[in-house]
């Protein structure tokens, strides 16, 4: 049996207990012959019971939450005895108003959802859960023995029969003092198992990987860190700090699976017979780390190259099962259709490559566009002097300036021309469009050339880290084939060994199934 007792605020407690659908519970039946006093309504009940609470200040909890699960389906008396137990321990007035909330998941025993009011009916003073998790661990066990459960390994045993025997209870307290005796640190978290369900994880497999990683580094923390990225397995640092240090967490590539490293190497039992290992000293020998969410952002950046290298792979062994099966017609298919999907580029890759290419295309179009503004200039200038009252005007002026600075009428007269003839007109404005589009043409193919290079750059380095990657994958794959035979060679009961025979000397001059030479 599981008890846990929580005193907390409401938040979000009503709609975790009417919670139902996919991943959820089953069924929610809120049990009015267990529950007194309040509405059948869970809302409704749940404020009526935080109301006596939020009348004192000094009361930082509205409700008292009890999860209760048996190991069994129990009948309306046993539940009665069970409530009234957790009642008389935690000395809830008799008569307290209460809402009692089933939930069932699956093939499971149901397991109850219990609320009081944090402030008691008798005086108006808070209930006391001193220790509770010493004395919800002891009603588990009492409960268990009463109602004839088998006994759940705890690691709280001793402290349980503590408790019993302070209660009187000595018979309980000397059959609860044999029953198994669980070692922190063994047994995987609730948040473990629920983000094993989540992400559909293998926790066999990465326990055998773990275990691989630990037999190759021979013990040495040092070198554990290389050998786990070879096993598949990254690194990064947590965001809760022990001892000023952050916690090294242990990220499985495949499935983003989180752990702890040292609680992972301790629950497998890695370290023998030696004391276990401590946060501390794994983080001082696996040295810097980088954050967490760094790591799992790249690691879901690089997923969708993974996921095809393992269909390629997969691909791979099918064409070499169909050349042992002589299926060689067959092989070629599957050939071409491994070739096609290897070509095939990604939604992350094909974006990449789009970039790139508009970058090349970018530069081209801001050369044309800064072209295009020089042509403009060019026939704003022409369209300004081309009328020609402007043109007398300046062939005035610059003549009398060259007489005023004392040169003669015909210097004067030449000067006065030259300056005409530059002056912008639309004939040349025309022409420098002319030069411009021309110039537009030869770069648009030397812009076509760039993309292509670009590609083909893109496309090298893309096989370039496909063929890193799957020597990668290839070298891991063959480590965990090696481990995978070593551990059926461990199982595999020992041969009989090999009758004696009596060595038979033949004759040098004898042939093998033959006469004599």
């Amino acid at each position: 049996m599981y008890i846990e007792t929580i005193p907390r605020r409401l938040g979000g407690l009503g709609r975790h207990l009417m919670d139902t659908g996919r991943g959820s519970n089953e069924r929610v039946t809120v049990r009015t012959d267990l529950s007194r006093d309040v509405s059948n309504d869970v809302t409704l009940a749940l404020r009526m019971l935080a109301e006596p609470a939020r009348r004192v200040r000094r009361m930082k909890r509205d409700v008292a939450h009890i999860v209760m699960s048996p190991e069994r389906m129990l009948n309306a008396d046993e539940l009665n005895h069970v409530l009234r137990t957790i009642e008389e321990e935690y000395n809830v007035p008799e008569g307290s108003a209460r809402l009692v909330v089933e939930h069932r998941k699956g093939e499971r025993a149901h397991h109850f959802h219990v609320v009081f009011s944090m402030a008691s009916e008798a005086d108006g003073k808070a209930l006391r859960f001193v220790r509770s998790g010493d004395r919800d661990e002891m009603l588990a066990r009492r409960l268990e023995l009463e109602l004839g459960e088998p006994l759940q390994p705890s690691t709280r045993v001793a402290r349980t029969v503590e408790l019993l025997r302070k209660r009187g209870l000595l018979d309980l307290a000397e059959r609860a003092a044999q029953g198994p005796v669980a070692e922190r640190g063994l047994r995987q978290s609730k948040a473990d198992i629920r983000q094993n369900k989540r992400l559909g994880s293998d926790t066999a497999l990465i326990d055998a990987r773990l275990r691989q990683a630990w037999r190759q580094a021979t013990g040495d923390l040092s070198r554990l860190r290389g050998e786990l990225g070879s096993m598949g397995f990254r690194l990064a640092a947590g965001d809760k700090r022990i001892a000023g240090a952050p916690i090294v967490q242990l990220i499985d590539t495949e499935s983003l699976k989180t752990t702890s490293l040292t609680r992972h190497l301790n629950r497998l039992r890695l370290h023998g017979d030696a004391p276990k290992f401590r946060e501390v000293a794994i983080g001082a020998s696996i040295g810097v780390l980088p954050p967490v969410g760094e790591v799992k952002a790249q690691l879901r950046k690089e997923a969708p190259q993974r996921s095809a290298n393992v269909l390629l792979n997969e691909f791979d062994h099918l064409i070499a099962e169909m050349d042992t099966d002589g299926e060689h017609a067959e092989a070629a298919k599957a050939r071409k259709g491994r070739a096609r999907l290897a070509a095939r580029l990604s939604a992350e890759e094909k974006e990449d490559l789009r970039i790139r290419q508009g970058r090349v295309r970018e530069h081209y179009r801001q050369r044309d566009r800064v072209r295009r503004a020089r042509v403009n200039r060019a026939f704003i200038a022409a369209k300004l002097f081309a009328g020609r009252e402007v043109r007398k005007a300046a062939f005035y002026l610059v003549t009398v300036g060259v007489i005023a600075a004392g040169a003669g009428l015909i210097p004067a007269l030449a000067a006065a021309g030259v300056v005409i003839g530059a002056l912008p007109t639309f004939h040349s404005a025309r022409r420098l469009r002319f030069a411009a589009d021309r110039e537009a043409k030869l770069e648009r193919v030397e812009m076509d050339r760039e993309v292509q290079d670009e590609t083909r750059t893109f496309f090298r380095e893309r096989a370039i880290r496909q063929k890193v990657m799957s020597e990668k994958a290839r070298t891991q794959h063959t480590r965990m084939r090696i481990h995978r035979n070593r551990q059926r060679d461990v199982l595999r009961p020992e041969a009989p060994p090999p009758a004696s025979r009596r060595a038979v000397h033949r004759s040098p001059t004898r042939r093998r199934g033959g006469p004599e030479r």
